[in-house]
């Protein structure tokens, strides 16, 4: 399975967090309201984000999981989703599976659930660089809280600027 690898010295940049980090105290259903007022799409990646969003009554319309949390095994988030897309992607890359995956998530039933074989963090980058600006990205930030990302053109050119640097062409 042919892999497009994120380089060493890109792993530093993505650790810190790309939109609002609103911290895990904080975390309450009138700031993640706010965070999605007129937003077009809402998109979770990860399966605690999910979870959290679904407790405050939150559904994303795409939801991007793996089973695993902290790099251990977990329960799926209970979510009702209406499409379910599985796709592989090792660890620290993007496969041309996943790209697909990604884009056809778009084109169904929603709500739909990405589940991945592997790890689904990177998942974020292609989704910034496919979907409709207007759209808010939501991913965990280890320890620390929920990061929403409200996708605008610059943000798509950081993305595409990044899969560019590990050879992904959209």
């Amino acid at each position: 399975m042919p892999a497009y690898i994120l380089p060493d010295h890109m792993r530093q940049r993505l650790k810190s967090p790309f939109g609002r980090l609103i911290k895990n105290p904080e975390v309450n259903k009138e700031k993640i309201g706010r965070e999605f007022e007129s937003c077009t799409l809402k998109v979770a990646v990860g399966d605690a984000t999910t979870e959290t969003l679904l407790s405050l009554g939150f559904t994303p319309d795409i939801e991007v999981v793996d089973g695993r949390e902290m790099r251990e095994s977990r329960e799926l988030p209970k979510s009702k989703y209406s499409t379910e897309i599985r796709t592989a992607n090792p660890s620290g890359c993007l496969t041309d599976e996943t790209l697909q995956a990604v884009s056809a998530a778009l084109n169904s039933e929603m709500p739909v659930r990405i589940l991945v074989d592997g790890e689904e963090d990177l998942l974020v980058l292609p989704i910034l660089a496919l979907y409709p600006v207007g759209t808010v990205v939501v991913y965990g930030q280890p320890r620390s809280g929920l990061v929403f990302l409200h996708l605008d053109e610059e943000v798509r050119k950081s993305a595409l600027s990044i899969l560019q640097e590990m050879g992904v062409v959209l």
